[in-house]
C-alpha cells in the first residue's frame, strides 16, 4: 500500500514540475492580446527613451510621439550690417536643451505642433573685446586686442526660451523630418572673461551685466534630419544690446540637433 501511495505522489510531483517548466518556457502563449497578435509584446515594449511606453505594452492604436526631449550642439555667431559672421573662434559652442510637448495634427503624427521650454547657453570666443560705456549706457566691440595685452575674449550668456514649432514627419519610424519654428526669449546672466598674459602670467578679468543688455529676444529656427538626428540654424531678430549707440549684433546658431525621447 506504502509502495503505490509513494507512486502516486511521485507522479503527481513529475506532473507538477512539468507545469511549472511549461509555464516558465512557454510565456508567449498567455501574453498575446485578443487579435492572437504575439509580435505586439516586442514592438510595443516598455523600456527608455524612444521606446517607453510605461509600464505595460502600449496598443497599437496609440499614436507615436517623438522629439520630446532635444538637444541642440552649436556653434554661436552673431551679424549685423557692421559685423560679418563667421569671424569668431570655431570652439564658440554652445547649447540649447528642449523639453517639447508634441500635439499630433494628423493621423499617424506625420504632421504635429511643437511646444514648450528651453534652456540655452550662448558661448562666444573672440578677438575682439566689448566695451561697456557707462555715461550713455552703450557696448562696443573692441578690435585688436592684442594691442590692449589681451590674449582670449569670451562673452557667455544665459536664456530661457518658449519654443513653438510646426512639425512634418514621415510615416515611418526611421522618418524623414522638417522642423519649422521660432522662440520668444528671455537673455539674462551675460558677462565677459578676458584673459591677459605678462610675464609669462596668465590673469583673468570677469565682468557680469551690461548696462544694454536686451532682456527679451525672438528668432526663427529649422530642424532638418532622419529619425532623432537633423541639423539645425536659428536666426535672432533683435540685437542682443539695445542702445542705437552700441554695435548691433544679431545673434546665430548653426549645429545638429538629437531627440532622445
Amino acid at each position: 500500500m506504502k509502495i503505490i501511495i509513494n507512486n502516486i505522489l511521485k507522479l503527481k510531483l513529475n506532473y507538477l514540475f512539468l507545469l511549472l517548466i511549461i509555464l516558465s518556457s512557454g510565456s508567449n502563449v498567455f501574453s498575446q492580446d485578443s487579435d492572437n497578435e504575439p509580435d505586439i509584446i516586442s514592438r510595443f515594449r516598455p523600456g527608455v527613451m524612444w521606446f517607453y511606453t510605461g509600464l505595460k505594452p502600449a496598443t497599437p492604436e496609440r499614436v507615436r510621439k517623438y522629439d520630446r526631449l532635444i538637444f541642440d550642439i552649436v556653434y554661436n555667431d552673431w551679424q549685423s550690417k557692421d559685423v560679418k559672421p563667421f569671424k569668431v573662434a570655431p570652439s564658440s559652442i554652445g547649447f540649447n536643451t528642449n523639453l517639447m510637448f508634441d500635439i499630433p495634427l494628423s493621423k499617424g503624427n506625420t504632421v504635429s505642433l511643437g511646444a514648450g521650454f528651453a534652456y540655452g547657453f550662448f558661448h562666444v570666443r573672440m578677438n575682439d573685446f566689448f566695451n561697456r560705456n557707462s555715461i550713455d549706457n552703450s557696448t562696443k566691440i573692441v578690435s585688436n586686442i592684442k594691442q590692449y595685452g589681451i590674449e582670449k575674449s569670451v562673452f557667455n550668456m544665459n536664456t530661457l526660451s518658449i519654443p513653438l514649432e510646426l512639425r512634418f514627419r514621415g510615416k515611418n519610424w526611421k522618418h524623414a523630418k522638417l522642423h519649422i519654428g521660432g522662440k520668444f526669449t528671455y537673455q539674462f546672466h551675460a558677462s565677459t572673461i578676458l584673459s591677459s598674459k605678462y610675464d609669462g602670467i596668465i590673469s583673468q578679468q570677469k565682468t557680469v551685466g551690461f548696462y544694454d543688455l536686451n532682456p527679451i529676444n525672438a528668432s526663427a529656427h529649422i530642424r532638418f534630419g532622419i529619425r532623432n538626428w537633423s541639423i539645425f540654424a536659428s536666426y535672432g531678430f533683435m540685437p542682443i544690446f539695445k542702445s542705437d549707440l552700441s554695435t548691433k549684433l544679431n545673434p546665430l546658431q548653426f549645429g545638429v540637433s538629437i531627440s532622445v525621447f
